[in-house]
Parts: structure tokens; sequence; C-alpha cells
């Protein structure tokens, strides 16, 4: 027990950018609400910026990192960020919340 909780924090304080490449893969697939909390405990915080429409705005009061939707497709576009400042990029899709299941999931992206 001791050693789960040893490798569990070492794991933490190595830092939300040092993710190995392709560990994001598990996310794809999940219900966005459970992969957020993945994120979010493996050191990524919300990168809340203001999203232009009024409805994705109205969004943002329980997804901070949620940045645009597309109506038509039923994609939306989610950005966390690292303590150094690293970019985490998610794509979902549903046609509601709760529906909402992740698309791809790109680390080193862009800010926007």
């Amino acid at each position: 027990m001791i050693a789960a909780v040893a490798v569990a924090l070492a794991t933490v304080s190595a830092g939300a950018s040092s993710q190995p490449a392709g560990m994001w893969d598990t996310l794809v697939g999940m219900k966005y609400a459970k992969a957020r909390k993945e994120v979010i405990d493996a050191g990524w915080r919300p990168d809340h910026r203001n999203a232009s429409a009024e409805w994705e705005r109205q969004l943002q009061g329980q997804f901070p990192e949620l940045r645009s939707c597309e109506a038509a497709s039923g994609f939306c576009t989610h950005y966390f960020v690292s303590y150094d400042g690293v970019c985490l990029k998610v794509v979902t899709e549903g046609e509601t919340v709760a529906a909402f299941k992740v698309r791809s999931v790109q680390q080193g992206c862009a800010k926007q």
C-alpha cells in the first residue's frame, strides 16, 4: 500500500508535461466526464478562455476548458495546460453534454 502511494506521488510530482507518448490513447472513446477526471488527476488544469458563442460560454460553467463546439458535427474542443505551459487538446463528440465521448487527444498543441 505504501509503495503504491509512493509511486502515485512520484508520478504526479514528475509533472504533467512528462507524460509518455501515446498515454492519452486510452482516453479515446471514453465518456468525457471520466476522461476529464483522469486528465486533471494527472496534473493538468483546465485552460479557461472565453468561447465565442453564448451557448458555448454557458457550457463553460460546467467545463471551463471548453473552447468551441460545432453544432453540425457535434464536435467540441477542450484545452488543458500543464504547470509548465504544455497544451493538451481534447476533442469530444456527442449530441448532448452527457453523451460527450473523447474523439482525439493531442499533447503539445498550439495554444489557441
